[in-house]
């Protein structure tokens, strides 16, 4: 009893030191922002309300409801958000600790404290390994996450049904095994490998009177599972419809060049000091691959035809890799031959392995411990991931810094190129934006990204006030890639700064009727409708300008600059009463309030209802002190008014000082001169 309590214990503080470790190691991660694809998922998540309902099951439904949360309790602040990614790699490595010793104190090799201690091995290198960063401070990376607990959740609860001397519990954890299965395959689509692992599972480990009989868990497990599985595709014919996608489009080709890839994530996995964001492996990996595959098949034979000779923690680590790895790296071709964060499970094999072999070599029966030098190689291994890993975590605090890093070690990758440049011009970093894309633009990139980048040179040139330049490019950039939107939409930005309101809305049409028709992974941006509202406008087509405005004002959550402009088309169309109770809606501080109350005071001026004017430029300027249209409206009005000259000239000397147009300077100079005129 003793015994089992003091194991117990153990097991307790390695858990709550565990915790301490993994939150100490990406500590630094807590305030990363928002990375790369985070924003287009948080928007794909904001146009659908249906993840809150369970049913009906949608695609990842468990990983954009888990954002969703986030979101209601911090909006876009990201520290929820990283916290959730971290507590969740900490229940998987916690899961992990109860697998492995579960595993080991049932093999009469590895008892008591060998057991645990290696246990703990497994788990704190698991915790700290720096491949895992992809999975944990990318916040799109969840998926691996939140999938990767789920399924190791569902293999614990498996494992413990499987127990001898749990007879009354069989259906308990049997039918948590599936609900956590379930989950798993909502979070992530590719932990749909769990039964081959399962069965990986009783192959190498349920071989002696530890375990209830495999008649048992055929009835009670594998039989539910298919079935599950089954019911699971029939009832969310999304999900089904998407993997029938997938098998169309299955290569043998491209799984003969994933036999080379596979050696190369082991690689990165022994000697993680040379990661990054995006692998760019050069054209002859394509070509050198039926030398890596004869290995495979050597390897995979060797340890077929010995299965019973060899250790099966070997078997499992080498077919566990393989096997949870098989969805993205096989037959189905994707855009990146690589990605750490699909390596989140897979890596748990050759964990298990570099485990084992440690404590095959440094630990000592007799004194029931690791011997001097194994506990000295272990406390350094751990320290140098925990190294790693928080250098490695502090590449993702901004995104310039992330793909930085990323072109650095993989400069022949024009994407990164693509995605570095995006990043600058994000930043307002102009210049190196302009290199940048300078680079990519003359480059053999293919025709998106250079279009992107000659759309993107355009909008650097208007910048310097290169126009004609700026509309060379924009050109350029719609000719290389005619479906592309973002050429439209900078050259119709271009052509509304210049006051070329017709040809900026055709241009703002096609653009939008591009991101309509054409799925090039970027989303509508909301600023579209308010920049045909503000054209049409100026062409007083104001059927037009509300259309597009209130579509503005329905995705828009703060729609302060919306409320500005529909209040101007109310406005213009004489609609004062409208224009009055638009503008009224724009509540708070800062420069929308005071822009608002300006905004007022020229429709009370229409309506001759001079106090009211007043006190509502006075109201802008209390708003925002350097809003230079209300100094100037308000010190005006003083004048056409007859009052207090003295103060018409310190609101007109304000509007001067804070005003940039030079027309208009002029015209406040001259109502100037007029406050010094008897």
């Amino acid at each position: 009893m003793s015994d089992t309590y003091s194991t117990k214990a153990k097991l307790f503080f390695a858990i709550l030191a565990l915790g301490i470790l993994i939150f100490t190691a990406y500590a630094n991660t807590l305030f990363s922002p928002f990375n790369f694809d985070d924003q287009a998922l948080l928007h794909h998540m904001n146009t659908s309300s249906n993840y809150y309902n369970f049913w009906p099951v949608r695609y990842r439904h468990v990983i954009y409801f888990s954002f969703k949360l986030n979101q209601s309790l911090s909006g876009l602040n990201s520290l929820s958000y990283h916290l959730t990614n971290i507590l969740f790699h900490f229940l998987s490595s916690a899961t992990i600790l109860l697998i492995a010793f579960k595993t080991f104190r049932k093999r009469t090799q590895w008892e008591g404290k060998a057991a645990l201690g290696l246990a703990i091995t497994i788990t704190f290198i698991f915790a700290l390994h720096p491949l895992h960063t992809e999975a944990i401070t990318y916040l799109s990376g969840r998926a691996s996450g939140i999938g990767g607990f789920f399924f190791l959740l569902s293999l614990l609860f498996f494992i413990m049904g499987s127990e001898r001397g749990r007879d009354l519990n069989i259906p308990l954890f049997y039918s948590l095994a599936l609900l956590a299965f379930g989950l798993a395959l909502l979070s992530k689509e590719t932990t749909l490998t769990f039964p081959l692992t399962a069965i990986l599972y009783d192959l190498c480990f349920m071989r002696n009177e530890n375990w209830r009989p495999f008649k048992g868990r055929l009835l009670f497990i594998y039989f539910p599972l298919f079935v599950f599985i089954g019911a699971f595709f029939f009832f969310t014919p999304m999900i089904s419809a998407l993997a029938l996608g997938w098998l169309g489009k299955l290569e043998i080709d491209y799984a003969l060049t994933q036999s080379r890839i596979l050696g190369y994530a082991l690689k990165v996995f022994l000697f993680p000091i040379n990661l990054t964001f995006d692998y760019d492996f050069p054209p002859h990996w394509a070509r050198l691959r039926f030398a890596p595959v004869l290995i495979w098949l050597f390897v995979l034979f060797a340890v077929i035809k010995n299965f019973r000779k060899i250790s099966p923690v070997v078997t499992f680590a080498l077919l566990w890799f393989l096997i949870t790895l098989s969805p993205t790296n096989s037959f189905l071709p994707r855009t990146d031959l690589l990605s750490e964060r699909n390596l989140y499970l897979p890596s748990i094999g050759p964990i298990f392995l570099i485990a084992y072999g440690f404590y095959y070599l440094f630990f000592r029966k007799s004194e029931g411990m690791l011997s001097k030098q194994g506990m000295a190689l272990l406390v350094t291994l751990i320290l140098i991931m925990g190294s790693l890993l928080i250098a490695r975590n502090s590449v993702y605090r901004t995104n310039i810094v992330l793909w930085e890093d990323t072109y650095k070690k993989s400069p022949s990758d024009l994407k990164v190129l693509h995605n570095l440049s995006h990043f600058y011009l994000e930043d307002k970093r102009y210049q190196q934006a302009l290199i940048t894309l300078l680079r990519l633009s003359r480059s053999n990139a293919s025709d998106f990204y250079r279009a992107y980048a000659h759309s993107n040179l355009g909008s650097i040139y208007t910048q310097n006030s290169n126009f004609k330049r700026a509309e060379k490019e924009f050109h350029k950039a719609i000719e290389l890639e005619p479906t592309l939107p973002l050429g439209y939409l900078n050259l119709g930005a271009y052509y509304a700064s210049r006051g070329k309101f017709r040809q900026a809305r055709e241009e703002f049409l096609r653009a939008r009727e591009r991101y309509i028709t054409y799925k090039w992974g970027y989303p509508m941006p909301i600023e579209l409708d308010l920049n045909l509202a503000r054209v049409n406008l100026q062409l007083k087509s104001f059927a037009e300008a509300e259309k597009y405005i209130h579509q503005y004002l329905q995705a828009i959550p703060e729609p302060s600059e919306g409320l500005l402009l529909l209040g101007k088309i109310h406005q213009e169309k004489d609609e004062l009463k409208l224009a009055e109770e638009t503008y009224r809606k724009i509540q708070g501080d800062g420069i929308a309030s005071a822009k608002a109350q300006n905004n007022l005071g020229i429709l009370y001026i229409q309506q001759n209802q001079y106090k009211k004017a007043l006190d509502a430029f006075n109201s802008s300027i209390q708003f925002y002190p350097q809003i230079p249209d209300a100094h100037y409206n308000l010190g005006k009005l003083i004048l056409d008014l007859k009052r207090d000259r003295t103060l018409a000239h310190k609101h007109l000397e304000m509007a001067l000082a804070y005003n940039k147009s030079p027309s208009l300077k002029q015209e406040i100079s001259r109502l100037l001169a007029q406050t010094h005129s008897p």
